[in-house]
């Protein structure tokens, strides 16, 4: 009974029956005149689409190019003995030598077969991040309960002491939420708001996407690309543009106050040493703690699910390309390979971050030249989208959607040259004008929509809308924040820089980081079929519930491997130009000083940031 059987919604892309998976994984019953019960087990049986016997040479060889190339089937849920194996079943129905038995059967998978045994690496991976959390608990419940009692004593003067409350979760997430700083008037108020709707976008795009893997009528989806509102999912590339923009504004913003201060420091040798071991040492602990995780730990916790049968949504090679990863390269090396295919993004911004001096030196010294650079990167950048675009007669934006050119070639290095390249996103322009501003974005996001419904487009056009979409894109975010900082914003103004968007802009990095485990985790939470209704309630019960779980993580997520880093970072490195080391003297009165201007206590509206921020 619990077995998948034909059913409707053929004609709407619906291949996978899955049965009912709880009702076979339930069957645990007692045979009397045996030592062991008799259980059932989950398995999934794919056969050809054509159901061509064994015995043809073309028999389940039919392949899609989507996502590098996925074998396409006829899949089944199939209950069996659990002391089957999937071997066996397939050395019986698709035997590799010759037998009397002809069998359509492509495959036999039963549930965990994709997974590898628990390893050392999940033990050593827990261990290390339940380390970090049970220090951070610790170091939450001391400073909560026993801060005002200790700040006299001598051990809370000490680096230890100091580097232990930086891992405080009590007060980690207290400064998630502390909107203090953020009203300071030269703050730039709603960069934190366009953060947040960038994430938002970003995992809505990403579960549109990963949702046709698992829905039992794919085409019922793909018919929402008929309709102009489809181009904000399809489009919703933009939003990772919308946050290279902001990494820029960001850097740019924070660099010139430092250096309208500090000039001779900022210019500095060891200032720029420092300028790239904070962003590493920013990013890194969050970032890696991400990779590890999703390596050895989050498959594991697919285990009981048929989540896990899926090859789309189970392709990795974290095994094998982890250290890449780490080094911030994998948007070029082995991308079919991918560990944490989101990740790209990270690689391309710090390639980027590693050459914006030969930008800031220049504007800070000779604003003229600076200008001239700037004009040439823009320059280059664009030559090469153009270039790319006719040479290989590619797309104007990447999509499985769009028709095909008939002379396109080396396409499936699209990503990689074109996407996902630092040489491609290093654009930089600006215009003063909200319509022309909004205009330019709106354009750019729906100006693909006949593409979308097989219109090709003409290859001069194509390489129009790829070199100057990203551009057209940041012209619309800089006439946003440019008005709304000058105060020309009106009630838009009043909304993006509404404190509610302080905390959520705050927690969109770990927010971005973990998006992808959970929508896993609570998309292999539905173990039968599932179908699509519609857009609205597709985004009530699915991008909704997505992004509330994947921002309550990141909270913690947040907390304890980013902040806490963060703060202890500041901790070891304030001795300045003379030293990398900090003496516990200096930590003594620095502390005493921010004590006597906001103490340490329970109220998060009466302390300060944190104390490490002010060292």
């Amino acid at each position: 009974d619990s077995s998948g059987k034909v059913g409707a919604g053929v004609l709407r892309g619906h291949a996978y029956f899955v049965g009912h998976y709880s009702e076979c994984k339930a069957v645990d019953y007692v045979v009397q005149g045996r030592e062991r019960n008799f259980r059932a087990d989950y398995f999934r049986m794919d056969l050809d689409p054509f159901l061509r016997m064994s015995s043809s040479n073309d028999s389940c060889n039919v392949v899609i190019p989507v996502m590098g190339g996925i074998d396409i089937y006829w899949e089944f849920g199939v209950c069996m003995p659990a002391s089957c194996s999937s071997r066996e079943l397939q050395s019986i129905l698709r035997p590799e030598s010759h037998s009397s038995l002809e069998t359509p059967v492509c495959r036999i998978t039963k549930t965990g077969d994709p997974l590898d045994e628990i390893n050392a690496g999940f033990y050593i991976t827990l261990s290390i991040m339940g380390v970090i959390v049970a220090i951070c608990m610790l170091a939450g419940v001391v400073d909560y309960f026993f801060s005002e009692k200790l700040k006299k004593k001598t051990i809370s003067r000490s680096l230890g002491w100091c580097v232990f409350m930086s891992c405080s979760l009590y007060s980690n997430i207290s400064s998630i939420f502390d909107i203090g700083e953020a009203a300071k008037s030269d703050q730039i108020a709603p960069i934190h708001c366009i953060r947040f709707f960038s994430m938002a976008w970003v995992l809505m795009s990403h579960l549109f996407s990963s949702y046709l893997a698992v829905v039992a009528n794919p085409d019922d989806v793909m018919a929402l690309a008929k309709d102009w509102s489809s181009e904000v999912i399809i489009n919703g590339f933009y939003s990772v543009d919308s946050f290279f923009f902001m990494s820029g504004v960001l850097l740019t913003f924070l660099w010139f106050k430092s250096y309208n201060r500090h000039p001779k420091e900022t210019m500095s040798v060891y200032g720029w040493i420092m300028f790239y071991v904070h962003r590493i040492l920013r990013l890194s602990p969050a970032f890696y703690i991400l990779v590890i995780f999703f390596t050895f730990v989050l498959k594991q916790m697919l285990r009981d699910s048929p989540i896990n049968m899926n090859d789309i949504i189970m392709q990795d090679s974290c095994s094998t390309t982890w250290w890449i990863e780490m080094l911030y390269l994998h948007n070029w090396i082995q991308q079919d390979k991918w560990c944490i295919s989101w990740g790209w993004y990270l690689a391309a911004d710090m390639q980027m971050y590693i050459f914006t001096p030969l930008l800031l030196i220049p504007l800070a010294l000779k604003p003229l030249i600076g200008f001239l650079v700037a004009t040439l990167v823009f320059t280059f950048s664009t030559a090469v989208n153009i270039f790319l675009v006719y040479y290989y007669h590619w797309p104007a934006a990447e999509s499985f959607l769009y028709p095909a050119d008939p002379e396109e070639t080396n396409i499936e290095n699209y990503s990689m040259l074109m996407y996902e390249s630092p040489l491609i996103r290093c654009q930089i322009v600006y215009l003063v004008s909200w319509v022309a501003g909004l205009a330019l974005m709106l354009t750019v996001l729906l100006g693909l929509h006949n593409q979308t419904n097989g219109e090709l487009m003409d290859i001069f056009w194509r390489a129009m809308y790829s070199a100057f979409s990203r551009p057209a894109w940041g012209i619309g975010l800089s006439v946003i924040l440019i008005m709304c900082f000058y105060g020309y914003g009106g009630p838009i103004n009043a909304f993006m820089s509404w404190h509610i968007w302080v905390p959520l802009g705050r927690l969109s990095y770990c927010g971005y980081l973990i998006h992808i485990p959970t929508m896993l985790l609570v998309l292999s939470q539905t173990k039968d079929e599932e179908y699509f209704s519609n857009f609205i309630e597709f985004f009530i019960t699915r991008v909704m519930s997505i992004v509330g779980s994947t921002y309550f993580f990141a909270i913690f997520w947040s907390a304890c491997f980013e902040i806490s880093f963060g703060r202890i970072e500041k901790l070891l490195l304030m001795g300045g130009d003379k030293s990398l080391k900090v003496a516990d003297k200096k930590v003594i009165e620095v502390v005493n000083d921010a004590e006597k201007e906001k103490p340490w206590g329970k109220d998060p509206e009466k302390q300060s940031d944190d104390i490490s921020e002010r060292i």
